[in-house]
């Protein structure tokens, strides 16, 4: 492995914490986002599982932002001008216990390794930044996030395995990723990437129209098992293949596992493209 530039180094093991609490606000405007039916949980009530990403967020000023709308240096994940770019490569989650509406939170995180690859594309950087997100009965939910650095690059499939190579798939739903529904997402996560609500940003640096957020179908997914088979989820994780765009609908497609306890999903793009794959384990 190539060796680390100094501040890179420097930035290994960097730990920040952030406290916040599970208000039901966020909540209720992710439900009406997803068009989940019936009241959204009040105080007292169960946080569905991924939804604790609404919490413990930056929040900056904008001096402090990039011309990306990312932060320039968020106190954990510093800048690195030769790669400006910086998207969501996957994650791995497991939910210990669940979070309520109304519990305190406090959310532990520090940067695990760099590694330095080459790409199709060029030099790229990953960054695996580790969470440990805990309320008033202890741990919560312990997170892996791989994070990947790269020059801007536009749009384009490479190495996503075909939808034909995929099982049977009881559990599908199509979505369409207009607008409204990535620019409500960014405003419930506190999300201010551009590439995900600018157009003409994203199309300056090579999209061919705004870029789905990696969490919002990971979330969705998630909706789908909701629907097909409710219940506690253990664990889950993802990982992105294809960019999606809001130029065409996508499908979410599920399998439940023989075992009874877990499920594959996938998220397919207009070209039968596989966008994302991810695992889950029933609680």
């Amino acid at each position: 492995m190539a060796e680390l530039p100094a501040h890179l180094a420097a930035a290994l093991d960097r730990r920040v914490t952030a406290d916040d609490v599970i208000a039901a606000a966020p909540v209720a405007a992710l439900w009406a986002t997803f068009g989940r039916a019936g009241a959204p949980p009040a105080i007292g009530g169960t946080l569905p599982p991924l939804w604790h990403g609404l919490f413990c967020t930056p929040k900056l000023p904008p001096d402090r932002l990039a011309d990306d709308g990312l932060p320039q240096d968020e106190a954990l994940l510093p800048g690195i001008p030769d790669l400006p770019q910086r998207l969501f490569a996957g994650a791995r989650f497991t939910f210990h216990q669940p979070l309520k509406i109304g519990d305190p939170i406090k959310k532990e995180s520090r940067i695990a390794r760099f590694e330095p690859k080459e790409g199709k594309s060029g030099p790229l950087l990953f960054a695996t930044v580790e969470h440990r997100v805990s309320g008033p009965g202890g741990l919560a939910v312990t997170e892996e996030n791989d994070i990947v650095y790269r020059k801007p690059a536009g749009g384009g499939g490479g190495g996503a395995p075909a939808a034909a190579e995929m099982p049977q798939t009881p559990w599908r739903a199509t979505i369409d990723p207009d607008p409204v529904l990535l620019f409500r997402h960014s405003a419930a996560t506190f999300n201010s990437h551009r590439v995900h609500y600018d157009r003409r940003y994203a199309e300056a640096h090579g999209m061919p129209g705004l870029l789905v957020q990696g969490m919002l179908i990971a979330r969705l997914m998630l909706e789908l098992v909701n629907r097909e088979r409710p219940g506690p989820v253990a664990r889950f994780s993802f990982r992105s293949g294809r960019p999606l765009y809001d130029t065409a609908p996508f499908t979410l497609a599920g399998a439940p596992g023989a075992d009874g306890a877990s499920a594959r999903l996938w998220a397919i793009d207009a070209d039968g493209g596989v966008a994302m794959t991810a695992e889950l384990g029933f609680g």
